[in-house]
């Protein structure tokens, strides 16, 4: 029984880090791309983070990367 017990939490383990490295990477990514439009003389922000609006510059970019995340399932 415990063999079985080790087996699951190691692929929960793998998941996990999976899940951290893929929201680290989409995270830079955003940010980069959220920073080049902030840098036009048009404001972006409407389209690109739709649903943070009236939050902080990174709490829109950690929206925008769960939204884009949310269509990895």
């Amino acid at each position: 029984m415990k063999t079985n017990t080790d087996v699951i939490n190691k692929n929960d383990l793998t998941d996990i880090l999976s899940f951290k490295i893929i929201f680290l990477i989409s995270y830079v990514v955003i940010f980069i791309v959220a920073l080049f439009f902030v840098a036009l003389p048009v404001s972006q922000k409407g389209w690109l983070f739709s649903g943070a609006d009236s939050g902080s510059f990174f709490k829109s970019v950690e929206s925008g990367v769960y939204g884009f995340m949310s269509y990895l399932n």
